[in-house]
């Protein structure tokens, strides 16, 4: 199957929930807080809604890249950005519903998750047995690595209750591929290098963690989101912490010359029948990228080599 793009657009980070026989899925949308759509499939997403609301949240505006997960008592937890209306920073909250579509409250009023003294951005949780993690990014807005803003993606253990983190915050991936640090265009950002040659920024964000036979699969994205160039690449660890090795033949996901820009900051599910998904977003006009994106989703797997394949060509 190649990828399916959906009527919905002038989203981004697009997240799909399946609880039963309904599909809900979670994006960047709305500067009123964050929105839902559900259906009876993920072509059949007709249902929209805001199931978290500006007016109760810790920010004010920037409400990005929202994905929920099933706690054990039934309640479903939202992670999500936004900009803390407190001082203007991004940070990562965390909030509670007794629905996945909400509404969801923030878990500590008036405050987000966590507070590291940088911004953060793009949170997504892995279950593990007994255990969870929590993988974030250090937003490039005010991460700065050898004079350049970079994005970079940590881990950190979660509480029990899913809503607080604990332990050491540990990097487990930073831009050092030749794809994610050669000059590309990336109009948002103005990616003229400086005067010495050098850029002015880089990205590893929107990370997503699945766990097959034992190893940990980390996909995340790189290059600035609305080039053309924004794409997905694949790291592997035997510990949900890292080392994580990037694959040699990154990315696992770009642009299709003519037809798809910018695919980006993937997220994973399942279908009915338990078949791996991937969900992504694609530029909405081929032609001018931008941050109108569309929502797509293609089916996801393993080679017999254990090699994680995004299957939308």
């Amino acid at each position: 199957m190649k990828y399916y793009a959906s009527d919905i657009i002038n989203i981004g980070d697009p997240f799909v929930l399946r609880e039963n026989s309904v599909y809900y899925m979670y994006a960047t949308h709305s500067s009123e807080g964050i929105s839902v759509w559900q259906g009876s499939s993920p072509e059949k997403l007709g249902k929209k809604k805001l199931c978290y609301f500006k007016e109760k949240s810790f920010g004010d505006s920037c409400f990005w890249a929202p994905e929920v997960v099933k706690r054990k008592d039934g309640k479903y937890v939202m992670y999500f950005t936004a900009r803390d209306r407190r001082d203007g920073v991004l940070r990562t909250g965390v909030a509670i519903s007794d629905r996945p579509d909400g509404v969801f409250l923030d878990a500590y009023a008036g405050r987000p998750m966590f507070d590291i003294g940088c911004a953060t951005i793009d949170a997504t949780c892995l279950i593990d047995g007994d255990k969870a993690y929590l993988y974030y990014v250090k937003d490039c807005s005010r991460n700065v690595v050898g004079g350049i803003n970079t994005s970079q993606i940590y881990a950190v253990r979660l509480t029990e209750d899913l809503l607080g983190v604990t332990g050491e915050h540990v990097l487990v991936a930073t831009p050092d591929q030749k794809w994610e640090t050669q000059s590309l265009p990336a109009p948002c950002m103005g990616e003229a290098p400086k005067a010495d040659g050098t850029k002015r920024y880089l990205w590893n964000e929107a990370p997503a963690v699945l766990k097959h036979k034992g190893k940990y699969y980390l996909t995340y994205s790189a290059n600035c989101f609305d080039s053309r160039y924004y794409s997905v690449g694949c790291a592997v660890s035997d510990s949900p912490t890292g080392p994580f090795e990037k694959y040699a033949d990154n990315p696992v996901m770009q642009y299709i010359e003519g037809e798809m820009s910018g695919p980006g900051h993937n997220s994973f599910f399942t279908d009915g029948e338990g078949g791996l998904m991937c969900a992504f977003h694609c530029h909405t006009d081929y032609d001018k990228p931008s941050g109108d994106r569309r929502f797509c989703y293609c089916k996801a797997g393993f080679d017999g080599e254990g090699k994680l394949k995004l299957n939308y060509r």
